[in-house]
């Protein structure tokens, strides 16, 4: 009986592949791949999109955390720090580039704490004050973003390290180009009772080390312009028109901030308290703001029962940009934040005070 399975009724069934020119095929390939990402990179280039511009995440932030140490100049804070402050023109009038930690829409007080527990640290805290997002906005959004950045796999480090050669040449490389970000801005109709998620979009170039510039497009387009403004009213509440009619106080301020801004303030002085046994110090700076965006931070955060008695309890340096002529009069396209053109002579005229404001309390607290 013959065996099933026997070698003389096994056979090997093989592949075969066609003759074809397959170096020319892969060539036709290289090149149609080429000119679909340069056609591609041109129509972003042609939207106000440009290369060297590089995606804000907690990997490149932890790349300048571990910058921060020894007598550094560490500026932290949100999005107006983030972008009104050129870090070229700060070294160029201090002779120190300071290292950028600031957090687009963020509390920053967590920044702070985690400089203040660092034995390594004894430099120069400089500290944005965005009323709300400082005294009110709950910590946990930055401490996540701190501790993904501080996370990372060595795969994860090696693949942001390769988006940055990336990004350095690219231009469509960017959060706003992704499929999945596009699908999202499509304008559809919303279901019965859904609200619409007020996301904000691109307003920022930023280079390899955090300095970072109002984006192109919300200065020569109107229409994107008027969205951010948009939005700035959906945080800020509304116009509040009945604000207008009232000067700042009680009446107006956000409900128990007196409270509030002392129980800030006591954790914070604890924080610079541990900065200065080391031989360094913390300022703090309002940057500028205008039209509603302003209204509603004087009106709901009224100086006299926030700015001053949270200097005065933390026994810090402040610049505040109503008490400096040289820090008024800049262009501020959508009321929240400085037009590219002008970070640098705002920087140049801040960078003197701040040091100067520093030195003045140093002394004082000295006698």
């Amino acid at each position: 009986m013959p065996s099933s399975i026997s070698n003389s009724d096994h056979h090997v069934l093989g592949r075969v592949v066609p003759g074809q020119r397959w170096p020319r095929i892969f060539l036709l390939v290289v090149i149609i791949e080429i000119l679909c990402v340069a056609s591609w990179e041109t129509f972003w280039r042609a939207h106000y999109f440009v290369p060297d511009d590089y995606e804000d995440t907690p990997a490149v932030w932890q790349m300048q955390r571990e910058r921060a140490t020894g007598g550094a100049t560490v500026l932290i804070g949100s999005s107006r720090m983030w972008q009104d402050v050129d870090l070229t023109a700060w070294q160029r009038v201090t002779g120190t580039r300071p290292i950028q930690l600031a957090i687009a829409g963020n509390n920053p007080r967590p920044v702070l704490r985690e400089l203040a527990a660092d034995s390594q640290f004894h430099g120069l805290v400089v500290c944005e004050v965005t009323p709300y997002l400082f005294f009110i906005k709950p910590e946990t959004a930055t401490v996540e973003f701190m501790h993904r950045g501080r996370a990372q796999t060595l795969s994860q480090r090696a693949s942001n390290r390769l988006g940055l050669l990336l990004e350095r040449r690219l231009a469509f490389i960017d959060n706003e180009t992704r499929i999945s970000t596009l699908w999202k801005r499509l304008p559809f109709p919303l279901r019965a009772g859904n609200l619409p998620v007020q996301a904000v979009p691109k307003g920022h170039v930023m280079r390899a080390d955090r300095d970072t510039r109002m984006w192109a497009r919300i200065e020569a387009d109107p229409g994107y312009r008027a969205l951010f403004q948009r939005l700035w009213l959906f945080y800020a509440g509304g116009p509040q028109a009945s604000l207008e009619e009232k000067p700042p106080g009680v009446a107006t301020a956000y409900p128990g901030i007196v409270g509030i801004v002392e129980d800030v303030a006591v954790q914070v002085e604890a924080d610079v308290e541990k900065i200065r046994a080391r031989g360094g110090d913390v300022a703090f700076i309002r940057f500028p703001s205008s039209g509603p965006v302003y209204l509603s931070e004087a009106r709901g955060f009224p100086r006299p029962m926030t700015w001053e008695p949270f200097l005065a309890r933390t026994r810090t340096a402040g610049v505040h940009f109503e008490d400096a002529t040289q820090l008024q009069g800049y262009r501020l396209p959508e009321w929240s934040h400085m037009a590219a053109g002008d970070t640098e002579r705002f920087t140049q005229a801040l960078a003197p005070l701040v040091l100067q404001a520093v030195a003045q309390n140093q002394a004082h607290l000295s006698h």
